[in-house]
């Protein structure tokens, strides 16, 4: 069994979601619209449906962790905070609300942080310190 993080990218237009093996090999993606979601919580409850729909489908595969890239994303709290880009105000206690989901570990950081390890890790920027 291939075992895979659930990769996600919300931008302000757009939200990104994949499946991602250990070797960095995307193994499904799909798209969600960001806006269109007045409520975080139905935001999530979106992306868990498409998840578990894809979960169906592909053979032999185990979801074991969460990584979100998001504006104003805090490492240290699993939270947006102010996102000027996005229409939920104010502290977004967005791990939580994953965890509540999926039950299990969720790592969410600053978009653009998350950019710079990918490429560290398997993109054009890969050795670099």
């Amino acid at each position: 069994m291939t075992e895979v993080a659930l990769g996600i990218d919300i931008g302000g237009t757009n939200t990104v979601l994949g499946f991602v093996d250990r070797n960095g090999k995307c193994l499904f993606e799909d798209t969600i619209k960001t806006q269109i979601h007045e409520d975080v919580d139905l935001f999530v409850k979106d992306i868990y449906e498409k998840v578990d729909k894809a979960l169906k489908k592909i053979n032999n595969i185990k979801l074991i962790g969460i990584g979100i890239g998001a504006p104003n994303g805090n490492f240290y709290t699993g939270t947006i905070e102010n996102a000027p880009n996005l229409r939920w105000k104010g502290v977004i206690h967005l791990s939580d609300i994953f965890k509540k989901y999926f039950n299990l570990p969720v790592f969410l950081t600053n978009d653009a942080n998350a950019a710079a390890i990918g490429e560290m890790i398997y993109g054009e920027a890969k050795g670099m310190k």
